[in-house]
């Protein structure tokens, strides 16, 4: 891993390595995982196929939260389905006018 110095006037020096954001699993993957045609047989499966690159990612919850805000009406995000994010904003939805 490399990791560089850098020095600043008030600090001293610090490695850029211990600061590093943790990166997106998904940045490495073709995007068009992450958006299947239809819901039977073939896309079933690259949708499960995408969850499990999502079930592996630091930045899970962070991205499926970005997408409930966003509205994002396709795609896996987060884990979820296009569908499962709809039954939890319903869901969300019924608890808040409980």
């Amino acid at each position: 891993m490399n990791s560089t110095i850098v020095r600043t006037p008030y600090y001293g020096a610090v490695a850029t390595s211990d600061t590093e954001v943790p990166r997106a699993l998904c940045a490495d993957e073709d995007p068009e995982l992450f958006f299947p045609i239809g819901d039977t047989g073939p896309a079933l499966l690259q949708e499960e196929e995408a969850k499990a690159v999502c079930r592996r990612c630091p930045l899970m919850e962070s991205c499926l939260q970005g997408a409930l805000e966003r509205g994002e009406n396709y795609g896996v995000f987060g884990g979820l389905s296009e569908k499962e994010r709809r039954s939890l904003k319903r869901r969300a939805a019924r608890n808040r006018t409980a």
